[in-house]
């Protein structure tokens, strides 16, 4: 595996996704609770349900991750409206998402590393561009990612084959010359194994997998071996 060409996942592997995202959503339904006086148990249910009918309606397509539709759709539940609030609520998801993502102990110095051998990486990620590209920008990574691919761009979500297929083209690679590094089992690691991409599984929910021999697992970045 030395020396390949590397297709990253960006969330839950290159930073823990979980906790900005608990922070930036409870503080955005607090403001929308005192905001429009509505108790804060009706407006985590109206998000939840906000959030289940984006992705009814657009399942397996990047939109269906856009926040502002969420906030859109959680307005017009509770009669409220929407042009003149989604977008502020949207503002602040996100501005305070970003205030609160690190990226992981051991991915600049494993991304440095690679560089200096001349391996060239493309992230490969789902949601769509806009916010990806601003966690790129957040997180420092430009000088370190050649190639960026969306579901947005491709108009698929992980695992389907168009994603990674992309990425091979960016790269300039056959599958053989590339390695797959993502956290999720479904998405990153059955993917990539359908195209014949080596991967390394970040096992951040310590899953129980019977792993093949072209599957490397860690717990943590810093694990990584090549």
């Amino acid at each position: 595996m030395k020396d390949k060409h590397l297709i990253l996942d960006l969330d839950h592997s290159l930073y823990d996704y979980e906790k900005p995202h608990r922070i930036a959503l409870s503080n955005v339904q607090d403001f929308f609770s005192n905001s429009f006086r509505i108790p804060l148990v009706e407006v985590k249910q109206g998000f939840k349900q906000a959030r289940l009918k984006t992705h009814l309606e657009l399942l397996g397509r990047a939109a269906s991750h856009n926040r502002l539709l969420y906030f859109q759709k959680m307005l017009e539940g509770f009669g409220l409206q929407s042009t003149l609030h989604a977008l502020d609520l949207y503002n602040h998801y996100w501005d305070t998402f970003l205030e609160n993502i690190h990226l992981d102990m051991g991915v600049e110095e494993f991304l440095t590393e690679r560089r200096s051998k001349g391996v060239k990486t493309c992230l490969l990620t789902d949601l769509t561009a806009h916010i990806q590209f601003r966690k790129i920008q957040k997180l420092d990574l430009s000088h370190y990612l050649d190639f960026v691919v969306t579901s947005e761009e491709v108009g698929v979500e992980k695992p389907h084959p168009y994603m990674f297929t992309k990425a091979l083209q960016k790269l300039e690679c056959t599958a053989g010359e590339a390695i797959m590094i993502g956290d999720s089992w479904e998405k990153d690691i059955v993917g990539a194994q359908a195209m014949g991409i080596r991967s390394i599984w970040i096992n951040r929910k310590n899953e129980v997998k019977d792993l093949p021999d072209s599957v490397q697992e860690v717990a943590h970045f810093n694990e990584i071996i090549l």
